[in-house]
């Protein structure tokens, strides 16, 4: 009955409730009696629709028209199988109903009647019966046993249906008349009748039938639910007796079996041992007596061994029954309560009762063991399988015929012996083998199912709510049920409990004490090391990378007294035992956990701690932080009891108002701390706006936590809680190990530059030395060490972390398979006979979300990460790298749109026409796009262009610094960025100046005049060219003479340059050295000249103006200055 009243602990009066309720449903059923159609049509048969499918091929119907009628037909016979189902229930619900009191009345008195019998007396009463009667009797018993326990599931799932039947029967009546009045609609209508088939019209006759008679047999269990109920209650309590009565029965059976076979097998040993000590001297015959008093002695321990297996192996079927009939009324206690108060109870109660199940890991290697035992006697049976001829071959060394005759006789009743003993042997042991694999195989069996059960109730207690939800009613009873709670905390239990392992192990307790006085003599002498170790912080000489880690350990020292205090308390209190105080026990240890973490933490933050010497945190930073930690810490220890206490104990968490509203309080404190600790303003340090983000959601997490603990979901946040902290935690150890490496990084990279400072001096030579010059070795460049070491180690860091989280976080992700019951859509894939419907639950659509979020990070992240640990240290060609990365962006985004669509139940055959549209769009306006997207590919597999090519295309030079899907980026001369399509790279003509070879040649042409020494101007160009750094020996340069012009003899200066940034500098510097030659040696660089004659009329004479003169009166020579002239006649 305690079961029953559960379902109504919201009312006072629960029969008001449940008449108010039948009264109700009777109603509804009225009206759907009032919404028949008014004309009855035809009572349909299954015979008369099959034989309308059978004729269907008969009829001229085109293949469309078809299919939809044999789809209709098909669904009509369905329809009307489900009403004779429902007739059938009917039927059996009469006939239930007919014996229902018969079997109550008969049930009472045998309640009544019933006195368990005592194992004593049922052990008497079969203690004179053989084995084999025994065994008989034990079989039959296992029988009634398993009989037995299916009749109390039976009667568990009858009593749990007949408990919520009324609310599930409103709701269900509700949906029938709401679909009775469709259809009634549906079928009076005039123009629904003349467009709908006849087809039609049967099917929805049959849904109307059928949930005509669901509506009635819903009225009928109605009618009889308090009397199945009872029928229900008074069978499940004479089962559970009789249950009891056979289990008990079952293992003195087993008992009684076991010291039969013990009884045997001593016997047996006790008579080989009297036929030892009867042997005489004779040194075979005792050898071979001893022999068999070795098998005797092995039947005897393979004996106890098989009867051990056999208890336990009773026990494990036990328990494996058990859970099989709770896991097969599971399913349908969910289906049934769905969600409600009374489910999260139950599911609370069959948690508590699961059987903790020790698999024993050895059994492997004892079957193993036996099964090569079991080898080795059939060898030696079949050395003794003619004992006659094994006795001569005993006897062949002895001489005396007539003491052979008495021995003989002797040696061959042993032989017999042992072949007795060795079938008995053989049988024991296969009974052994037998039991140790059926064990073996039961416990498998009992682990995965149990496993599996415990996986779905923890799935089913995480989303269902376990209290109400807060009204103001609570908060009116809050201070009488919260000074109730008080009144019967077990603290008297919990101080016994600790008093008991003191006086169980009191060196324990002391020991701890005397570490804690330890501790605390020695702060004055971690203080001075501290103060000491401080100064050398900074110092290149001093200052090591394991003096942060020495400096944390001795931070530690400081917060483990209280954690040592607190670990020793909850050890005592869970020391041998159990309830209340083991998990108060628990929780003080994860409060030790708590306090060392977050203390240290504390004293880290402290003025000129380790924070603000060994890290270089700002001391305001550290101090408004030291202040946040502490009140975290705080709230943590307070929250900390009641997550782990009220965790364990979900049955009560109905009536825990003392941890409800400490939770309450705690994680609003929590919010608040964590947004402070987040939402401040650090100098030194600049997060971007994803980051702030991700962490504000963090810390209003303890808000939806509130929010979800006022709804009823009180263990729902409870386990949460638990995790958060847990991750909290996590991030603290994670910090602090993060800024240790920081900085043991920087003190490495620190030493290394004083070490290569000291070797440049050492190796420095000294003036008066005449020392060869020697080639540095090219080294790596600090800062490049220190920012890869730092990469590498944050790496491994955050992976560390994360596998952490995991861990902390594994047995909760199971329970989000919950999301799957949650359908967001259905998708139909394929079609007629093959077509195949699937359900987009909503763990599909989070799922979704997460492939997209992970290909954005990744497809962000990878490449770049890829490019500096791996790729930077191959010696690849120039772009290589910048393919690859891009190759893998390609890659993840395909990959990862291709998994967010199959979460969403997007597979081909839907994708099919989207990608026929494309095809038909890249015909016609897309055409170029694409045409540039697989240019863009081949660019990169084929690259006939790199990141850093200097090319011509189109008149157009420059420097190519990207290459996307669509086009590539050039960086011109002048710094500007042209953007061409991919296309034009493939199909046009292009120059690469870099593909394959940076070296290039350059032309420089020289006029000299014709008065000019040739031998000496060549001279001084081989010397300029020579001189210039940039000008490869190899090609050699070359000097040509090209031809004779007007005024000039011509020359080309040919050379080679090896990079293409030398061209432009090294033509400056030659021209410039050039000309600055050519003066020095009066080296004229002719240029065009102009000669003008002035022609006087008067004086028929002529003045010549030289170019030079032209240039002088141009520039705005003196008109003092008489110009040169030249007369002509």
């Amino acid at each position: 009955m305690a079961l029953q009243q559960s379902t109504h602990f919201n009312s006072s009066y629960p029969w008001l409730r449940r008449c108010w309720l039948i009264a109700l449903i009777f109603c509804l059923g009225c009206c759907t009696l009032l919404l028949q159609p008014t004309v009855q049509a035809a009572e349909l048969s299954a015979e008369q629709v099959q034989q309308e499918l059978d004729d269907l091929d008969s009829r001229k119907l085109t293949e469309t028209e078809h299919a939809t009628v044999q789809q209709l037909l098909e669904q009509t016979l369905s329809w009307l199988k489900t009403r004779d189902d429902y007739v059938r229930a009917q039927q059996q619900l009469s006939q239930q109903l007919a014996t229902a009191p018969e079997q109550i009345r008969q049930a009472e008195q045998a309640l009544q009647r019933f006195v368990p019998q005592s194992a004593e007396r049922f052990a008497e009463a079969h203690s004179n019966q053989s084995i084999a009667e025994l065994e008989q009797a034990l079989e039959q018993t296992n029988q009634q046993l398993n009989a037995l326990q299916k009749q109390l599931s039976d009667a568990n799932s009858l009593v749990i249906t007949t408990q919520t039947r009324p609310e599930r029967a409103q709701a269900e009546v509700t949906s029938i008349q709401a679909r009775i009045q469709e259809i009634n609609t549906q079928l009076k209508a005039k123009e629904a009748a003349k467009t709908s088939s006849p087809e039609r019209q049967e099917l929805l006759q049959a849904e109307l039938q059928a949930i005509q008679e669901q509506s009635k047999l819903r009225r009928a269990e109605l009618d009889a639910n308090n009397q199945l109920q009872e029928l229900g209650s008074v069978q499940r309590d004479l089962y559970r007796a009789q249950l009891t009565e056979v289990e008990q029965q079952v293992a003195v059976l087993q008992e009684l079996v076991n010291t039969h076979r013990q009884r045997e097998s001593q016997q047996a040993v006790e008579e080989l041992s009297l036929e030892i000590s009867q042997a005489g001297t004779d040194t075979l015959l005792v050898r071979e007596g001893r022999l068999n008093l070795q098998l005797s002695d092995y039947l005897l321990m393979v004996t106890e061994r098989r009867n051990d297996l056999t208890q336990r192996n009773l026990k494990v079927r036990q328990q494996l029954e058990t859970v099989q009939q709770t896991d097969q009324a599971l399913e349908e206690q969910i289906s049934v309560l769905q969600g409600s108060l009374l489910l999260a109870k139950i599911l609370y109660q069959q948690q508590q009762a699961l059987p903790s199940v020790s698999f024993d890991r050895t059994l492997a290697e004892q079957i193993a063991d036996m099964r090569l035992y079991q080898f080795e006697l059939r060898q030696f049976r079949e050395k003794i399988r003619e004992p006659e001829r094994y006795v001569d071959k005993l006897l062949g060394v002895t001489s005396d015929p007539s003491e052979n005759a008495e021995l003989r006789g002797k040696l061959l009743d042993t032989i017999k012996t042992r072949n007795q003993l060795l079938d008995k042997l053989s049988k024991e042991l296969n009974a052994l083998l037998s039991e140790a694999i059926n064990l073996q195989l039961n416990q498998k069996q009992l682990k995965n199912l149990s496993d599996s059960l415990r996986a779905t109730l923890a799935e089913q207690m995480f989303w269902i709510p376990s209290n109400k939800p807060l009204d103001a009613g609570w908060l009116q009873h809050f201070p009488e049920n919260a000074l109730k709670q008080l009144e019967h905390l077990p603290l008297q239990a919990a101080w016994q409990g600790v008093w008991q392992a003191w006086v169980a192990m009191p060196w324990l307790f002391i020991g701890l004490a005397a570490v804690v006085v330890v501790l605390l003599a020695l702060r004055p002498k971690l203080n001075a090391y501290v103060k000491k170790s401080n100064q050398d912080i900074g110092h290149f000489r001093l200052d090591g990378q394991l003096h942060t880690p020495k400096a944390l350990l001795i931070t530690m020292l400081y917060a483990l007294p209280v954690s040592l205090l607190l670990a020793g308390a909850g050890w005592g209190l869970g020391y041998q035992a159990e309830g209340v105080n083991r998990y108060l026990g628990e929780a003080l240890l994860v409060m030790a956990q708590v306090w060392l973490v977050f203390s240290t933490l504390a004293r880290i933050l402290k003025p000129h701690g380790i924070a603000e010497v060994h890290f270089r945190w700002l001391p305001s930073e550290n101090t408004f932080a030291r202040k946040q930690v502490r009140g975290l810490l705080v709230v943590m220890l307070m929250m900390l009891p009641v997550v782990i206490v009220a965790q364990y104990q979900p049955a009560i968490l109905s009536e825990d108002v003392l941890g409800l509203s400490t939770m309450l309080v705690g994680l609003v404190l929590l919010s608040v701390v964590m947004t402070r600790l987040i939402l401040h303003s650090y100098r030194g340090s600049a997060p971007n706006a994803f980051k702030r983000f991700l962490g504000l959601v963090v810390a209003m997490a303890p808000l939806g936590l509130v929010i979800a603990t006022s709804l009823g979901y009180y263990y729902t946040s409870l386990k949460l809680t638990g995790r958060l902290f847990g991750t909290l935690s996590l991030f603290v150890v994670w910090l602090v190990l993060e800024a240790t490496v920081v900085r043991g990084l920087a003190v490495a990279a620190r030493r290394l530059a004083w070490q290569r400072s000291v070797n440049s001096k050492v190796n420095q030579p000294h003036e008066s030395s005449e020392v060869p010059e020697v080639v540095a070795e090219p080294q790596l460049d600090i800062s490049q060490i220190n920012e890869q070491s730092l990469r590498l180690a944050r790496l491994i860091l955050w992976g560390g972390f994360f596998i952490s989280l995991y861990w902390l976080w594994a047995d909760l992700l199971s329970v989000f398979t919950y999301l799957d019951n949650i359908s967001l859509y259905q998708n139909t894939s394929g079609s007629g006979d093959a077509a195949v419907t699937e359900v987009v639950s909503l763990r599909d659509g989070i799922n979704a979300l997460l492939f997209a979020a992970v290909t954005f990070i990744l497809a962000r992240n990878l490449p770049g990460l890829l490019e500096v640990m791996l790729l930077s240290r191959m010696k690849l060609a120039q772009g290589s790298s910048y393919a690859t990365t891009t190759l893998l962006s390609y890659c993840i985004v395909a990959t990862g749109t291709v998994a967010t669509l199959a979460s969403l139940g997007v597979s081909w055959d839907k994708l099919q026409w989207l990608v026929a549209a494309l095809s038909l769009g890249l015909g016609f306006g897309l055409q170029e796009i694409f045409a540039n997207f697989v240019s863009g590919i081949i660019i990169l597999f084929e690259r006939p262009v790199r990141i850093g090519d200097l090319v011509t295309i189109r008149n157009i030079s420059g420097t190519v610094s990207r290459i996307r899907i669509r086009a590539t980026t050039i960086t011109d001369f002048d710094r500007k960025e042209l953007i061409i399509p991919n296309k034009v790279f493939v199909t046009d003509q292009l120059m690469n100046w870099s593909l394959s070879d940076t070296m290039t040649r350059l032309v420089v042409k020289i006029g000299l005049a014709y008065e000019t020494d040739l031998v000496l101007a060549r001279k001084l160009m081989q010397q300029v060219l020579q001189e210039n750094q940039r000008v490869l020996r190899d090609p050699e340069p070359g000097i040509y003479f090209t031809g004779i012009s007007a005024s000039t003899f011509d020359y080309e200066l040919r050379y080679y340059v090896r990079d293409l940034g030398d061209r432009s500098s090294s033509m400056d510097e030659i021209l410039t050295r050039l000309v600055l030659v050519f003066r020095d040696n009066a080296i004229d660089m002719a240029f065009n000249q102009l000669d003008v004659f002035i022609k006087n009329q008067h004086s028929e004479t002529e003045t010549h103006l030289a170019s030079t003169q032209l240039a002088t009166d141009a520039a705005g020579s003196p008109a003092s200055e008489p110009p040169r002239t030249q007369s002509r006649a």
